[in-house]
């Protein structure tokens, strides 16, 4: 593998001679703040719990733009916001975009980009995001001898971080069915085991492959890592990132199908994607990102793309953990709904 610039300063190339791909440098922030995090329903109710909501992130966010890891560089962090607009919508995409940057602005928090988990299901012009994450999933091989009973994550739409319990065999008539409890693959003494949806398909047995996508729905903890994954600048189409960033429109469509996927609001932000990504969010969330780690751990990372972050991390000496997972930290907020 090499890497090669082309002219233009902030987008040079890296390429990968073993597939031919062109893998795009992205400017990057040295740290993503996500501040905070709505359901629809949330955003279409009171003013009252958005601007508490807000009021809490504010020192949190403070903290995190005074102790980021930069290296030799000036720091460089950029915020977001996620619309939840997979699940349900309301057909007032305008009205709430004016309210959150209204809300945020009197609580002094600042937020540079929005985007809509629809996009990390499906983008604006029809790729399929979700897929990219998906047909990258590994999945760890069970230490012992398995039945083979349990189909691979890709057919399932499950992902465990280890083996589930299960009934043994009837030993005798006395001793009933054996049990053997759940066990997580990197477990330290005690096992913590996680079995997540990822999707369920409601296409009729033996449909095509295009009928089962279009009838997919994504679980929140898979959107959640999609998420994870594209603000962290690693997931690529074609060497390209997932969800490109669009300029603000000079004024916003109340229809959240022509909303850009990703759309900067602050001129002066910097880069959307980063080294590390940090959410500040609702502690109810706790369960939903545990979920999303475990995803995260079980992506294959494009080489290409991890390479080039770790050399330009090196050259400015900003610490890059090896471990995906680890570049994604977590404050939940205590006494928020």
């Amino acid at each position: 593998m090499t890497v090669t610039a082309h002219g233009a300063p902030q987008a040079p190339v890296f390429r990968e001679r073993s597939q031919g791909t062109t893998v795009q440098n992205l400017p990057l922030s040295h740290l993503s703040v996500e501040v905070g995090h709505f359901y629809m329903e949330d955003l279409e109710n009171g003013e009252e719990p958005i601007r508490a909501q807000f009021e809490r992130v504010k020192p949190w966010l403070a903290a995190a733009e005074a102790s980021v890891l930069c290296g030799t560089e000036k720091p460089r962090v950029s915020t977001c916001f996620l619309i939840d607009d997979y699940f349900q919508r309301w057909p007032d995409a305008g009205n709430i975009i004016e309210k959150l940057l209204r809300l945020s602005k009197d609580a002094g928090v600042r937020i540079d980009y929005f985007a809509r988990e629809s996009s990390c299901a499906v983008r604006a012009d029809g790729t399929r995001v979700a897929e990219l994450v998906a047909r990258r999933l590994l999945q760890e091989p069970e230490p012992e001898v398995t039945t083979g009973s349990r189909p691979p994550a890709v057919r399932s739409g499950w992902l465990a971080n280890g083996k589930p319990a299960r009934e043994g065999k009837v030993l005798s008539a006395m001793r009933g069915h054996a049990w053997e409890p759940s066990v997580e693959f990197s477990k330290r003494n005690h096992s913590i085991f996680l079995d997540v949806e990822l999707w369920r398909d409601f296409a009729e047995p033996g449909a095509d492959e295009d009928a089962v996508l279009a009838g997919r729905q994504y679980s929140c903890p898979f959107l959640a890592a999609v998420w994870q994954l594209i603000r962290l600048g690693l997931l690529r189409h074609d060497g390209a990132p997932a969800l490109a960033v669009a300029e603000a429109p000079a004024r916003w469509s109340n229809d959240w199908a022509v909303f850009p996927d990703i759309v900067k609001v602050n001129p002066a932000a910097k880069p959307f994607y980063a080294y590390r990504a940090l959410s500040i969010m609702p502690r109810d969330f706790l369960g939903i990102e545990h979920a999303v780690r475990t995803i995260v751990d079980h992506f294959l990372v494009d080489p290409g793309v991890d390479e080039s972050l770790h050399l330009r991390a090196g050259e400015k000496g900003v610490p890059l953990p090896d471990a995906v997972a680890d570049r994604v930290s977590h404050h939940f907020l205590d006494g928020v709904d």
